[in-house]
């Protein structure tokens, strides 16, 4: 009789559990690398050293080199990214502070000229376009649904709008905006200033005229 466990329940190996670290610890060393120089510093030499390990261990965990690495410190910068984003925003009160604080977030973290813009310009170009974005952008969709979504059914949203719709404009907005501020940093100010003006819009006329 089947106990309802999964072979993906059973514990890890100390074998598995070192092969994840050592994963880890490899796409640290990339971000580390493209945090102090840029993206374009990344190499298999450079990583070996800065990690630590042998050439050989580098491909063992990413077949494809130096590529996959990147792909992998992509996504790891976008699950960064969203964590502070959810952090900061956990003590915001209205829905439309929490989405401005993500559309901040995301927009000055754009700006800065190693890790951001390997984020929104050189970072995407390298692992391609996905149809569902990495994880950072399916996070920031999904918990920007759901500030609005809350909003809808306080009254604090019109009616008549579509919350997981908005939700992929204004992220792929967001995405495009830190591609600007990635080329110029002093615009940043600009962009977070007008989503504040398009929350503005979405808000109910109760609401807006009480403050809310």
């Amino acid at each position: 009789m089947s106990t309802g466990s999964s072979v993906s329940d059973a514990p890890r190996t100390a074998r598995e559990r070192r092969r994840e670290q050592t994963r880890r610890e490899l796409v640290e060393a990339a971000r580390a690398i493209i945090d102090d120089d840029g993206v374009d510093a990344v190499s298999i030499e450079r990583l070996v050293a800065a990690a630590g390990v042998a050439r050989a261990t580098v491909y063992a965990h990413f077949p494809e080199g130096r590529d996959e690495v990147l792909r992998a410190a992509y996504d790891e910068t976008g699950r960064v990214l969203l964590a502070h984003a959810r952090a900061s925003a956990a003590d915001l009160r209205s829905w439309q502070d929490r989405v401005l604080h993500y559309a901040r977030t995301m927009i000055e973290f754009s700006a800065s000229p190693t890790t951001g813009r390997f984020y929104s310009v050189s970072g995407p170009a390298l692992v391609g376009f996905r149809e569902a974005g990495g994880a950072g952008s399916r996070g920031y969709r999904e918990d920007i649904a759901s500030f609005l979504e809350q909003a809808r059914t306080d009254g604090d949203l019109r009616a008549d709008a579509d919350p997981a719709a908005l939700a992929v404009l204004l992220s792929s907005s967001l995405r495009d905006a830190g591609i600007a501020a990635a080329t110029d940093p002093s615009s940043a100010e600009r962009y977070i200033a007008a989503v504040g003006l398009i929350l503005d819009g979405l808000r109910t006329t109760a609401a807006a005229r009480s403050g809310r």
